[in-house]
């Protein structure tokens, strides 16, 4: 089955030659904010590859082996239309069955990103075919007064074809949908549980299209569409959206400069819209052959170094329009951050809006960053980029085994509100009310340091840095996370599980500290709970590990007050 035609209809015989026929499971759902797969909670944590790396199934070989020793359980791979779809209406999906069959050999799940019309603003991955013929499938027009980001002078243009081509939604849902269609013929067990529709839209160098196709409708009518979903949905707006549309009296009907304006911030809008409403025709054409979850990730927006839009993608699902993506694209289950920024809590908090489901599919070695996700925003997934170059001894693979038992009790806890986030960001202490308790969280080192100085004795020295999570030649060292970061979870009747590094947790009730009953090392699998020591003595100073990561349970003493 080397090149599918579009029209060819998969016997079953066919099919079994592929993959050898499986159990036909439940179809991956995000209900409640949650992902089910086979119809039970399920935490997608892992890693994205290299943008080329499944374009190669032996370049890919000695990596799943390195997967699967970093405990990764999910893996967010690719499909590039260049290369499914290297002639008009012939398809060879050759690499995402390698990919399906080796993530089943290692019980792993897959995240498929579709790189199709557009890829971080640009053209790169549409098929020679489309690119060649500017025809056809007309190019976006930018000013170009706005610098852009990852280039330099003298640099060839990458090509950006325009939004607004109807020809070009024609080609790439065409080609989606015959992507869905080859998964709901061979992927019968379900490895691939989620779909990722283009990656990191929008339009750089201008704060939108000039093309004549973009003209057009810029001049055209606001669709009632969305300016029923902003009077509907007034109250939970983003402020930025609100302000737009109130700057020009929340009118009702009118072009796109009538109803928003004719700067940056409407320009935007506009761009959202459209990007938006191509999405959401992939989308919905793609769920009627195989309805798995699917979602659009963002280039992060405004921030430093690129205040306006333009400046990064003008039209993606960015914090200031991520209301206008929800209005146009309802098949989209989710609209997901890339984080590469510093100031992680910030952007989980704006993608964590009017009930979208939080699912990280980029994002920086920062392992206390995914506990916070999981913890004060009840992330469903969390996928850290470039997961190839991780160390198999590194912390994010020890984050990965110590979380790798807990996706029923992570997401009860969510579900029922009994779970919290650590995260000390430059070691300051933080107070979290949890099960009718006041947890006073301070950095276990600092407080190490000040009892002995209290006694007269040195200080210990500071910490060495810790190794890199990242291994290679080519490869930029990224020191371990420093932080004290880790989740608390309350299983009621006065009893905590704590999993994480480097920090103490002091449990107070009416205003009276409580006494320590028994605290057991251990961690969770299938079956649930399994204990390993019991900690008492010299070992309760430091419950939670200060060198790596940890999981304890820990129950109170509730004393009845004379």
């Amino acid at each position: 089955m080397r090149n599918i035609l579009c029209r060819f209809a998969l016997s079953a015989a066919t099919i079994s030659a592929v993959i050898p026929m499986a159990n036909a499971e439940q179809v991956p759902v995000i209900r409640d904010r949650q992902l089910l797969v086979n119809g039970k909670p399920y935490l997608a944590l892992g890693g994205e590859l290299h943008n080329s790396s499944a374009s190669s199934p032996e370049y890919m070989r000695p990596i799943w082996d390195k997967l699967q020793a970093m405990h990764v359980r999910t893996v967010i791979g690719t499909v590039s239309w260049e290369d499914c779809e290297p002639r008009e209406g012939q398809f060879d999906f050759r690499t995402v069955d390698a990919q399906i069959a080796e993530a089943r050999k290692r019980d792993m799940r897959l995240v498929l990103i579709w790189f199709g019309a557009f890829k971080n603003a640009a053209s790169t991955y549409a098929p020679s075919w489309v690119r060649g013929d500017t025809g056809r499938f007309p190019r976006a027009i930018a000013q170009g007064t706005m610098s852009e980001a990852f280039t330099y002078k003298g640099a060839m243009p990458k090509p950006v074809l325009s939004v607004f081509s109807p020809e070009l939604l024609n080609a790439d849902r065409t080609a989606f949908v015959a992507l869905m269609r080859h998964l709901a013929a061979v992927d019968t067990d379900h490895r691939v549980i989620m779909v990722q529709v283009n990656n990191e839209t929008g339009m750089l160098r201008d704060s939108r299209d000039r093309s004549a196709l973009a003209e057009s409708a810029w001049k055209g009518p606001v669709p009632q569409q969305l300016l029923r979903y902003l009077a509907s949905h007034r109250r939970t707006l983003k402020p930025e959206l609100d302000s737009v549309w109130s700057r020009q009296g929340r009118r009702s009907s009118g072009t796109w400069p009538e109803v928003f304006g004719t700067d940056w911030q409407a320009e935007e809008v506009f761009m959202a819209w459209h990007f938006a409403s191509y999405m959401e025709a992939l989308a919905a054409a793609g769920k009627r052959d195989l309805a798995l979850p699917m979602y659009v990730n963002g280039w992060l927006g405004p921030q430093d170094g690129q205040p306006t839009a333009g400046q990064y993608p003008s039209g993606g699902p960015a914090k200031r329009v991520l209301d206008v993506w929800r209005a146009a694209a309802p098949s989209l289950d989710m609209l997901s951050p890339d984080i590469y920024a510093p100031n992680t809590k910030e952007v989980l908090a704006d993608y964590d809006h009017a009930g979208n489901p939080l699912f990280v599919p980029e994002a920086q070695f920062r392992t206390g960053d995914i506990f916070w996700a999981l913890g004060q925003h009840h992330a469903m997934g969390y996928s850290v980029f470039g997961i190839e170059d991780g160390r198999i001894d590194g912390q994010l693979a020890q984050a990965y085994l110590a979380l790798s038992g807990m996706d029923q009790v992570i997401a009860n806890a969510q579900a029922e509100g009994r779970i919290a986030g650590v995260l000390l960001d430059e070691g300051k202490p933080a107070v979290i009310n949890l099960g009718g308790y006041t947890i006073t969280v301070q950095d276990t080192m600092a407080l190490l340091k000040q009892m002995l100085l209290d006694v007269g004795l040195q200080a210990p020295p500071p910490p060495a840095p810790l190794p890199s999570e990242t291994e290679g030649p080519a490869v930029r060292p990224v020191p371990g996370d420093d932080r004290a970061f880790g989740l608390i979870i309350d299983e009621g009747n006065d009893t905590f599980v704590i999993v994480g590094k480097g920090f103490t947790a002091d449990f107070a009730i009416d205003s009276r500290l409580a006494e320590v009953d028994r605290v057991e090392e251990g961690h969770f699998e299938a079956q649930g709970w399994k204990s390993g020591r019991i900690l008492n003595g010299d070992e309760r100073l430091s419950v939670i590990p200060t060198d790596r990561i940890g999981t304890i349970r820990i129950k109170l003493m509730h004393r009845r007050l004379k």
